[in-house]
């Protein structure tokens, strides 16, 4: 009789074919394998495949939605509906696997279906809060590397609405300041394609800016961000480091996200074509990027609907 795999086995087979060969980024691994945790953790007696039936994966969700979770000195009860979202795309993705190699013969999660959040929340920044960032990097820089680097990487961000992973990716070479133009390779990009980002005026002057001072300190590092504590690269602890000090200094919480949200508004506003958008975002759908406009505010409006008349 042949041995039955354990669960944990067969996710490890999954997420190595998803990172060899569909080639999917590592930090979309990564979210992979937190839902994963998270669903062991939820239902440890589902230890092999042969136990995952619909009912199984209910109790999954109907435990995530009733258990406490301390967040911070606060207790919580259950997660947002976006959440429970998130996780169902997840495990569908790795079940349907399952499936397609003859495992299971069938998804458990096909009887269920996903829930569909009202999107109410505001993710873009608005105009207050950026200029306020701004003032922050102005007012509080110890150096002139500090001022003119931090000063670039909200213009970057401003201006260019990269993901977390494209943005602290960037090389110098991928920066033409000839052409005016930035290359999001498609090795750091979740869409595996590569695309070319204009460089806005202002972008460009802090751009310049920056690699003048960064050169004075005859840095070599090949990445563009360069750590505050000397000639290499500027680390994701590092980032997050940089956006929780930021934010405590300017009085705005805020992630880096919310400026790619904040560019897709910006141009929408402007009247900018959907489908530019998209292209300009790296969005494999539209779909994807209609989700990203959610975040125009009634105020936008005013003046379209001033232009109708009978």
């Amino acid at each position: 009789m042949r041995q039955e795999k354990n669960l944990n086995q067969l996710f490890e087979e999954y997420t190595k074919e998803c990172q060899f060969s569909s080639q999917l980024s590592s930090e979309t691994i990564k979210g992979y394998k937190a839902v994963f945790q998270l669903f062991q953790m939820l239902v440890p007696e589902i230890a092999t495949a042969d136990l995952l039936s619909t009912e199984m994966v209910t109790e999954f969700f109907k435990r995530l939605q009733t258990r406490e979770r301390k967040v911070g000195r606060t207790i919580k009860i259950g997660v947002k509906i976006s959440s429970i979202k998130t996780y169902w795309s997840k495990l569908h993705a790795f079940f349907e696997w399952l499936t397609i190699k003859s495992i299971i013969p069938k998804n458990p999660l096909l009887g269920i279906r996903p829930p569909q959040p009202a999107y109410n929340d505001i993710k873009a920044l608005n105009e207050n809060e950026v200029k306020k960032l701004y003032a922050a990097v102005s007012l509080h820089s110890k150096s002139q590397f500090i001022l003119r680097r931090d000063t670039l990487m909200l213009s970057m961000l401003q201006f260019t609405g990269m993901r977390l992973g494209e943005f602290i990716s960037l090389e110098l070479w991928d920066i033409d300041i000839e052409r005016q133009l930035l290359t999001v390779r498609s090795t750091t990009s979740k869409s595996k394609r590569l695309r070319l980002i204009p460089i806005h005026p202002t972008l460009l002057f802090h751009l310049k800016d920056y690699i003048s001072e960064r050169n004075k300190r005859k840095y070599t590092t090949p990445y563009l961000l360069a750590s505050a504590n000397g000639d290499r690269v500027l680390s994701r602890p590092g980032l997050k480091h940089w956006v929780d000090n930021l934010g405590h200094r300017a009085g705005v919480k805020f992630h880096l996200h919310q400026f790619r949200h904040s560019f897709a508004v910006n141009l929408a506003i402007k009247n900018v074509n959907a489908v530019k958008i998209q292209k300009l975002l790296g969005h494999s759908s539209l779909n994807m990027t209609m989700t990203y406009l959610r975040s125009i505010e009634t105020d936008e409006l005013q003046s379209d609907i001033q232009k109708l008349s009978l």
